[in-house]
């Protein structure tokens, strides 16, 4: 079986390589000072981070705190998510042997089933027993489903107890691991469970913004840049957050325009300082979701300004038909990382926010400077050898990139919401 081959990248890739001799060169430093800020906020459950690397420049710009896509690990990154998950375990008052796992409601799925299968296991590993509860299973109607390797997946409707959540087969959990993002809102039988939810229910998109924790995530960049002198921009991308916004009734689209353009300024005057001489874009993307909705890329505020109906509609809406009513504006990254001829990105999956393994996403119907979280991705895997189909980089890289997801999973308990972001 012939394996995918990522390319090396055209332009040497000098942050990756800045990194990798930091690392070399004052590990112990870097390891404690990330042990530090462990301690001081502590770390997500698990996540998944979104890199984008252009060689000059290596950022995060997506941290997911529900990640879906375990199955595309290889067996040894599912071996150290397990080891890290058993760590967080055995800190709890009482050590966690009972988990109940709840995920999204979309789970007729195949590529998320597998996920969903391939986090039990990792958890089981762990040595917790692993039932799973379905918020969208009626009360004697547990729903059957399989991974696409024939594993039973059965989903138990869910009842509480006073503040006890359980489900109807009798399985009482010491913890509950959230594989939901909550897009469409917190579920009334989440509301004051007195088990540990994980992560928090007031972590999901119903209240969670990107813009906030873009900021928590350059505040903390900027410390590690003080420390280890690093220019921070290097290791995070320009952004802007506008008000509200209707694109169906093209409200707001004023302030996204001056805020794109804000951004770009900004964006060609590190391009000077550096002598990069591409043509800055940004992404305008929904402040809360995932799933690549509600995002499209721009050069230009008069591009927002002049958005037909078709682009509008696209923005409107994000996953489970919530409306998009605030955005982002990122300084866009090109990617120059492709495998097999294709625009590439690195994925990275953290436990207990260490960095465990990652996958590359592949997208051929997108370019370098592309969202490729869309129609046409493609999976292939990072680093570990021996698995066939697993992409192998000639030059890996992982402990640079899994330090800056973990720089990115760290700034997640650090992000900093008002009274309008209450539930």
């Amino acid at each position: 079986m012939n394996q995918p081959a990522l390319q090396p990248a055209a332009t040497p890739p000098a942050i990756l390589d800045r990194l990798r001799d930091l690392l070399a060169s004052r590990s112990d430093e870097i390891t404690a000072w990330m042990d530090a800020r462990r301690m001081e906020s502590g770390a997500p459950f698990y996540s998944s981070v979104d890199l984008r690397h252009a060689g000059y420049k290596i950022a995060p710009v997506d941290t997911n705190l529900f990640p879906a896509g375990f199955n595309k690990l290889s067996g040894a990154a599912r071996q150290r998510a397990s080891v890290h998950a058993r760590a967080r375990f055995t800190r709890c008052n009482q050590p966690i042997t009972r988990v109940l796992l709840i995920p999204e409601n979309h789970t007729r799925n195949q590529g998320y089933l597998d996920n969903l299968g391939a986090l039990k296991s990792v958890l089981e590993a762990a040595g917790a027993e692993v039932v799973i509860g379905s918020l969208a299973a009626q009360p004697g109607q547990p729903i059957a489903l399989q991974t696409s390797a024939g594993d039973d997946l059965l989903q138990q409707p869910l009842v509480r107890e006073r503040s006890m959540l359980a489900t109807e087969s009798g399985f009482v959990p010491q913890m509950i691991v959230l594989n939901n993002d909550l897009t469409s809102g917190l579920p009334e039988v989440l509301r004051g469970v007195s088990q540990p939810i994980q992560p928090r229910p007031s972590q999901g998109w119903h209240r969670r913004r990107k813009s906030i924790h873009f900021d928590a995530y350059a505040k903390l960049v900027r410390e590690f840049a003080d420390a280890f002198a690093l220019d921070p921009w290097l290791l995070d991308s320009v952004s802007h957050k506008c008000g509200r916004v209707n694109f169906g009734e093209r409200q707001g689209l004023e302030c996204v325009a001056m805020g794109v353009e804000k951004v770009l300024h900004n964006v060609r005057s590190k391009y000077a300082e550096y002598g990069i001489t591409d043509e800055p874009y940004v992404y305008v993307k929904s402040d809360a979701g995932t799933y690549g909705m509600g995002i499209m890329t721009v050069k230009s505020g008069d591009e927002m300004l002049e958005l037909n109906k078709k682009l509008r509609n696209k923005m409107n809406v994000i996953k489970e038909g919530v409306q998009s009513t605030e955005v982002v504006i990122q300084e866009g990254i090109p990617t120059i990382d492709v495998v097999d001829g294709a625009p590439a990105e690195p994925m990275l999956y953290l436990m207990d926010g260490h960095a465990v393994g990652g996958a590359y996403r592949v997208n051929r119907e997108r370019d370098a400077q592309g969202n490729l979280n869309a129609t046409g991705m493609e999976f292939v895997g990072m680093c570990d050898e021996g698995e066939d189909g697993k992409a192998k980089m000639p030059s890996c890289h992982f402990g640079a990139l899994g330090l800056i997801a973990e720089l990115a999973s760290l700034a997640a308990p650090r992000e900093e919401y008002g009274e309008s972001y209450s539930i």
